[in-house]
């Protein structure tokens, strides 16, 4: 989730979908049929777009397709498109979007707006969270070991669960597949050393990336923007990571 009033992007697609709310003016996003406005807008995975809204205070969440969360909107945000949302729904709100926007939230209340912007896209039952302590054990050892180090096989070799149902288990407990999560869990690593001043090849050598070159790749392919937007010189931006220990 980022706020910013400097988005212009090139045409672009990216693998996460992109919720995006305008504060105050509205957002221009021009695909292959032409340029629309839009005070909120649900922009489908892998659909080609550029935004060009510069000078326009915004909030976007990107959203993992393989989410519990996005299963429960898919159907609403259709395939290859930017879907028109009401602002209505979305302006309960509006306070602590600004918040956001000015840095003046905590991680747990910047984990609560995300849930609660989803769930004004359309209500869904949020996922059960009696979580099988096998599966919290595992997501621990994931985050705490470098991930790229770790075999499916020998996942959950120490918890006696074959590779087979600890895939379904995982999908199941989180609602993210677990290579997603190890992939996620690589990128955090990553963006993390960048923040505390690693260089961009040791950041990803660090986190189990052949190269640094790799790391930028992934990680445009799944924002859709290049990682120096928010590591490289520009000062202004804050870049903040959301840990806690309830959420895995």
């Amino acid at each position: 989730m980022f706020a910013t009033s400097v988005m212009q992007t090139d045409f672009h697609e990216h693998y996460a979908a992109t919720l995006a709310i305008s504060l105050e003016e509205n957002i221009c996003i021009e695909t292959e049929a032409g340029k629309e406005e839009y005070r909120v807008a649900l922009v489908a995975p892998n659909t080609y777009h550029r935004t060009i809204s510069p000078g326009v205070k915004m909030v976007s969440l990107l959203i993992d397709p393989e989410t519990y969360e996005y299963g429960a909107i898919s159907e609403y945000a259709g395939r290859g498109i930017v879907k028109r949302l009401e602002i209505s729904s979305f302006l309960p709100l509006m306070g602590r979007l600004w918040d956001l926007y000015y840095g003046n939230l905590t991680d747990s209340e910047a984990w609560d707006l995300h849930i609660d912007l989803l769930q004004c896209v359309h209500p869904f039952k949020k996922l059960e969270k009696n979580i099988d302590e096998r599966i919290v054990q595992i997501a621990h050892k994931i985050r705490t070991e470098i991930p790229d180090s770790i075999r499916m096989k020998e996942i959950g070799k120490d918890f006696s669960i074959s590779e087979d149902r600890l895939i379904r288990l995982f999908k199941e407990n989180l609602g993210i597949p677990l290579r997603r999560y190890l992939l996620w869990v690589r990128i955090l690593n990553t963006a993390k050393l960048l923040k505390d001043g690693k260089s961009l090849t040791e950041a990803a050598h660090s986190a189990g990336f052949s190269d640094s070159a790799h790391f930028s790749r992934t990680f445009k392919e799944n924002f859709g923007f290049v990682p120096s937007l928010f590591f490289g010189h520009l000062k202004s931006i804050d870049v903040r990571f959301c840990d806690s220990g309830d959420l895995i």
